[in-house]
């Protein structure tokens, strides 16, 4: 058994990305170890594997795709198996999505939602500005809530307390099963690691009792909520699994992006403001429906 298969194997199998380390341990186990030559009988295992994983994770067709735990070159990488590239039939864009998803958010979490425009991103590698631009960004003006005395208060905290703005962060996709979870999962995880609450978005999910209960497992690791739109409806879409809260932004991150795309550096703009003005301008968001 050749080396890549072996590893193609163990990636099909796995519920998440996997470092080099961890996809040895496994082949360690595996039964077809000891009839790959290439790992088997090598003084440095850990090294074919990644020569393995370097190798077809590059190219126009890359078998690998690899997710970023950090922001820099020494970040920790891991590792997924690429969705095969047939072509896909689209009836209709991802933003077509973007509409219904604006008027849900807005009546369920009392979200402002902003679409973010990626052609206004800085040109960056492709690799990093796919796992770096979330698709949409919302604000809930908790402070709007408080009485005047107490918005005065908790204004001093300013955008980095949930006392007085909640970010969220939205990845859509048309379509998410078993070929592609693992992808555009941890894409949304990537995507939305700055904000308080994350969300992968979808027009068509797999209802398969098997791989719903792997988007709760997923869920309880990584945090990141499930939303099925319903498209002749948007009211009733569902909430598949709820988004875990993180307390605190990361700011640094938020800084980043704000530096990279003029779209995100409006939204915290807009996001100062209101806690400023203490209203919302309907003009600095997505229109509902």
């Amino acid at each position: 058994m050749k080396l890549v298969e072996l590893i193609i194997d163990i990636l099909e199998k796995s519920e998440t990305p996997l470092k080099q380390g961890e996809i040895l341990s496994v082949a360690e186990k595996h039964p077809a170890y000891k009839h790959c030559d290439e790992l088997h009988n090598v003084q440095m295992p850990l090294s074919a594997v990644a020569r393995c994983l370097t190798k077809y994770s590059g190219g126009s067709n890359p078998v690998f795709g690899i997710y970023f735990e950090g922001r820099d070159k020494q970040s920790q990488k891991r590792f997924f198996l690429k969705t095969k590239n047939i072509p896909e039939v689209k009836t209709i864009p991802e933003s077509s999505l973007h509409p219904y998803l604006v008027k849900f958010a807005k009546e369920r979490f009392n979200v402002h939602c902003k679409t973010i425009n990626a052609l206004k991103f800085i040109k960056m590698r492709d690799k990093i500005g796919k796992w770096t631009n979330p698709d949409i960004v919302g604000i809930n003006p908790a402070i709007l809530n408080l009485n005047p005395l107490f918005q005065k208060e908790v204004e001093k905290l300013g955008i980095v307390s949930t006392k007085v703005v909640q970010f969220y962060s939205f990845e859509l996709k048309l379509k998410i099963d078993k070929s592609n979870i693992t992808e555009c999962y941890f894409q949304a995880v990537s995507n939305s690691s700055w904000a308080n609450l994350g969300y992968l978005v979808v027009g068509d999910l797999d209802t398969d009792p098997i791989f719903l209960s792997n988007l709760a497992r997923l869920n309880n690791g990584y945090g990141i909520g499930v939303i099925k739109l319903n498209l002749d409806d948007p009211s009733s879409s569902e909430i598949i699994v709820s988004a875990r809260e993180r307390e605190i932004i990361d700011i640094n991150f938020m800084n980043f992006l704000s530096g990279i795309n003029h779209d995100f550096y409006n939204f915290i703009e807009s996001a100062s403001n209101i806690i400023t003005t203490k209203e919302v301008k309907t003009k600095d968001f997505d229109k509902l429906l």
